[in-house]
């Protein structure tokens, strides 16, 4: 059972985001496809960086719980690693744009630098099959580059 939505003195958000990417309403899971697709489509953010869904008659603000779209699978390609999202969409890793959190999560930033999105744990895992160590140093290399993995401390 999910906890309920935290009230705040400005509004209570009908729709909520959890961790994993799982989008709600009222309390009740949204598992029609198409729906939950078009609601990550229509996704932005306000001045104050609020989250909400616009539909073009009104803004319906959302409440997440962390980030709004999670990195579901990584997958390793000739010329980079790319990112699939809980929104079915796919992305060219920019090693730059990671970044790990006090509790070595990683984040990096994706839909042109507008969201976090958040590593799931099975593509994390997929994407450290590909580190390599140096001395207390991880990196990945691409293509002749490497990229460090920094951790927060």
């Amino acid at each position: 059972m999910k906890e309920p939505i935290e009230k705040t003195d400005v509004f209570q958000p009908r729709i909520y985001i959890d961790k994993e990417g799982n989008w709600y309403q009222d309390g009740v899971p949204i598992l029609h496809r198409w729906t939950y697709l078009y609601n990550n489509s229509l996704l932005r953010r306000d001045e104050t960086g609020r989250y909400y869904v616009d539909e073009g008659r009104g803004k319906v603000y959302v409440y997440v719980e962390d980030t709004p779209f999670v990195v579901k699978m990584t997958e390793k390609r000739s010329d980079g690693f790319y990112l699939i999202l809980n929104d079915e969409t796919e992305e060219k890793l920019d090693f730059y744009n990671l970044k790990m959190n006090d509790k070595n999560v990683p984040y990096v930033t994706v839909k042109n630098g507008e969201f976090e999105a958040r590593f799931s744990r099975p593509a994390y895992y997929e994407f450290t099959k590909y580190l390599n160590q140096e001395g207390d140093r991880f990196y990945i290399e691409v293509r002749g580059t490497r990229y460090e993995l920094k951790a927060q401390k």
